[in-house]
């Protein structure tokens, strides 16, 4: 039988006891120290570390981020540029249409020329200078206008050559475009219709009619103002034509031509006299132009444009 006897390790009273105590504590504190300092700059390093990649990772991902979304607006801008330009560019003024010159022959010496122009926009209308030449020929330089999406005959009348102009061509040149102010006219179309009312009635042809420079044809025929405006001093084109080919082009003024007036007008035609023809009238006004119209007279209380009713 073995015994085995173990040795109690006697315990310290009193003062030895807290003596003890306080060294194993200060033992304590002197091992653990270096660990919790080592361990705190573990953590410490470990949050720099963090804070510097979450820095280097934000700033990556601003940059590229940036890059991308810079190169987004950049396409973006230069799309709506791009779109931007196209509309201002549908929204300018389209060039005048012109056709060929054409000479009608009045005598020997003289003639007539003229050529048909076109507004293709509908809200613009156009003010300008234009002149015929033909060879060595220049005519004398005129003020024309064109309404939006209208037609109009450019003449040169009276033409001085010894033989037939041949190669005649329009030249317009001055060429001031005038946008439509909506704001002030809504309906472009009822704002010249209102306007360009004018009525041919009483036509008369006739080709026998004598003068000093010998026998002429004569067309007379009623111009009734049917618009409700007064204009100042209007020219009209009038044309000739037979089967619908212009055989004759002149031009008159009617001086203080009031609403509602019906005028008397007589033209001569010169040149090779047709047996028969048809007159057309083609207004030469800028109805934008306020100093086209005249007041109504002092002895009319209401202005008879204000009678008439627009939605």
């Amino acid at each position: 039988m073995l015994y085995y006897w173990y040795m109690v390790e006697p315990k310290l009273q009193g003062d030895f006891a807290e003596i003890e105590k306080r060294y194993k504590e200060e033992v304590a504190v002197t091992t653990w120290r270096p660990k919790l300092i080592m361990i705190g700059l573990v953590a410490w390093g470990l949050v720099d570390a963090a804070l510097v990649i979450f820095f280097l990772v934000t700033v990556a991902t601003y940059v590229v981020q940036g890059s991308f979304d810079e190169a987004r607006t950049i396409g973006s801008i230069g799309q709506n540029a791009g779109v931007a330009h196209t509309m201002a560019v549908a929204r300018l003024a389209q060039p005048i249409l012109t056709n060929d010159a054409h000479v009608l022959t009045c005598d020997a010496t003289t003639y007539d020329m003229y050529a048909v122009v076109e507004n293709p926009n509908t809200e613009w209308y156009a003010t300008f200078n234009y002149h015929f030449t033909a060879g060595q020929i220049i005519t004398a330089t005129k003020e024309g206008n064109l309404m939006p999406g209208e037609s109009r005959y450019l003449t040169a009348l009276n033409v001085k050559a010894d033989t037939r102009p041949v190669g005649a061509q329009l030249v317009v040149n001055d060429v001031v475009w005038q946008r439509i102010d909506h704001h002030a006219i809504a309906d472009t179309a009822a704002y010249l219709a209102v306007r360009n009312d004018f009525q041919v009635t009483d036509e008369v042809y006739a080709p026998d009619v004598v003068l000093t420079a010998g026998t002429v044809g004569r067309s007379t025929f009623t111009l009734k103002n049917a618009t409700a405006y007064s204009y100042f001093s209007p020219t009209f084109t009038v044309l000739l034509k037979r089967g619908g080919v212009v055989i004759g082009i002149n031009e008159v003024t009617l001086s203080q031509f009031t609403t509602g007036e019906a005028r008397a007008v007589e033209v001569h035609w010169f040149g090779d006299i047709p047996t028969s023809g048809t007159v057309e009238i083609v207004p030469m006004i800028n109805y934008f132009d306020e100093t086209v119209y005249t007041k109504p007279p002092s002895d009319i209380l209401v202005d008879p444009r204000d009678l008439i009713k627009t939605r």
